[in-house]
């Protein structure tokens, strides 16, 4: 069993070391308790309270079909179901937001290889300080805010770093096996990972090779025997999906520019490609290590999610995804791990220590507005679960929102106003939105003489209260770009309109720790 710390580090400095990574394990998780709430952020997490009602109903051996069948007709989430039915037989029900922060430990899962990783190539327990400044850097982490997320894409870089790491310093160890074959069960990029660990055992002469190629082509058969493939991809290899690549590839860079960040990711995938071609190629011959095999991994990763969706619409903006952010943190831990590996070229300690330092500052300072945004939206989505019994996110057929009534869900009363109000037409000047689109069941609203907010920490929200029906029925959506000076927007979805239909809109405004507010603005009528 290695140390945790040298036995020759001075205890001052190792109180230093663990300050410091304490300091950045905190920060992680204190930024989760303050920005995630208690319910379903995405669509896909509905799934979980499905798996709940599903497995009260149902045999174990249906529950154990369904535990690795298949969610969004290509992934089998079975670790994520797994994690889940654990969380809610310790709990007794499912609390999206402890399920988040638990979730999160797998982050310092994550670092166990890495700092093991140090020891074996006998590098300074400091450059684990750096390690953890780029995976935890706060632009990267923004998927860890959802419950999906960061089970299914947390999930696969733990798989990844613990089997790369296990192929090259703990080799011929049946542990690293068993977590190859599950891996694809983790999430789907799990089964491109398989050849992978298959070329490093065949080239290592392991005595593990002929039964883990057995065994993985077992996997690969029981993955596909009842799948019905879609039509979400061209199955051609155009400019678009290389472009969507590169982009993917360069998920680690910051977003300097909105208007320009595809581009920009572009350009910070290419040095990346390159980088790592030359360390596998250079010598002539094939030399693949542990990080370069983290690289192939979140290569092969970014080219399944931009063939696969090649389709789906604009594949700029999902390999930009925030979904995927933490694959770019990811790989810029391989590339710091890929520095300090030879000894002739190592990364010098302090440059290392000043640059990770940097970077997480700066992706900080980066994540503030998405995030702030992100838990707006959160916000809205929950207010109008709660108080409407509506979605404006996305399409929540009725029976799918009646799970939010069953009993292994319950609010969070600290997350609902404690008095909401009813929205009545008062006679003010109207303010009438600028912009104003429908189209496929999605409202896009932009405001120019909204008045600002009173206070930064306040959120506000459009209320649209559908009139001329014999029900009433309301939609809520966030106000983005909310900051003085600025063009506001809204989006939301609207679906099973009449023809045309009539609307009163409304601003609310929730002050932080006091009794929400409300103006109106004007009626609106679309269009179907």
């Amino acid at each position: 069993m290695l140390p945790i710390l040298p036995s020759t580090m001075r205890l001052k400095e190792k109180i230093a070391w663990f300050l410091a990574m304490g300091g950045l394990l905190f920060f992680h998780f204190y930024r989760l308790h303050l920005y995630a709430l208690n319910f379903p952020n995405w669509g896909d997490d509905y799934a979980f309270l499905e798996l709940l009602d599903y497995v009260h109903q149902h045999s174990w051996k249906e529950n154990v079909a369904y535990i690795f069948h298949f969610h969004n007709d290509i992934h089998r989430i079975a670790y994520s179901r797994i994690w889940i039915l654990i969380h809610y037989a310790l709990g007794g029900n499912l609390n999206f937001k402890t399920a988040i922060i638990l979730a999160n430990v797998q982050m310092v899962l994550i670092l166990i290889p890495f700092h093991r990783f140090l020891q074996k190539i006998k590098r300074s327990s400091w450059h684990l300080v750096g390690i953890a400044c780029l995976l935890f850097a706060p632009f990267g982490n923004l998927d860890n805010f959802n419950l999906i997320g960061t089970l299914q894409h947390t999930g696969s870089i733990l798989f990844l770093v613990w089997i790369a790491y296990g192929l090259f310093y703990e080799e011929n160890a049946i542990w690293v096996i068993i977590l190859a074959l599950f891996y694809p069960f983790v999430s789907t990029e799990g089964i491109a990972f398989l050849p992978m660990v298959g070329y490093v055992l065949w080239t290592k002469k392991s005595p593990l090779k002929i039964p883990f190629t057995l065994l993985a082509l077992g996997v690969v058969l029981l993955y596909f025997h009842d799948y019905v493939g879609t039509a979400s991809s061209s199955g051609q290899v155009s400019w678009t999906l290389i472009k969507g690549l590169f982009i993917f590839a360069g998920n680690w860079a910051l977003p300097i520019s909105d208007s320009f960040r595809a581009w920009f990711n572009l350009l910070a995938g290419i040095p990346v490609l390159i980088f790592f071609t030359w360390r596998i190629l250079g010598s002539l011959r094939i030399n693949i290590t542990f990080p370069s095999l983290l690289f192939l991994q979140i290569l092969a990763t970014g080219f399944l999610i931009c063939y696969g969706r090649a389709s789906m619409g604009d594949l700029e903006l999902i390999a930009l995804s925030d979904r995927f952010l933490l694959y770019g943190n990811t790989m810029l831990v391989a590339i710091y791990s890929s520095l300090i590996i030879h000894k002739q070229q190592t990364l010098q300690l302090s440059w290392a220590l000043l640059l990770s330092g940097t970077w997480i500052i700066a992706s900080f300072f980066m994540a503030r507005r998405p995030l702030l945004e992100m838990n707006q939206r959160w916000t809205a989505d929950l207010l109008g679960a709660y108080y409407f019994q509506s979605s404006s996110a996305y399409e929540c057929p009725p029976q799918t929102m009646q799970l939010l009534k069953s009993p292994y869900y319950e609010f969070d009363r600290q997350e609902i106003p404690i008095q909401f109000p009813d929205f009545h037409v008062q006679k003010t000047s109207q303010i009438s939105p600028f912009i104003s689109r429908f189209q496929d069941g999605r409202l896009s609203l932009s405001w120019n003489q909204l008045p600002e907010k009173n206070s930064s920490s306040d959120q506000r929200f459009l209320v649209l209260k559908q009139a001329g029906t014999p029900r009433k029925k309301y939609y809520i959506a966030s106000l983005s770009n909310d900051y003085a000076d600025r063009v506001k927007h809204s989006n939301m979805l609207i679906y099973n309109t009449l023809t045309i239909s009539h609307f009163q809109v409304f601003l609310l405004n929730l002050p932080k720790n006091q009794y929400p507010t409300y103006q109106y603005l004007s009626p609106l009528t679309i269009t179907n």
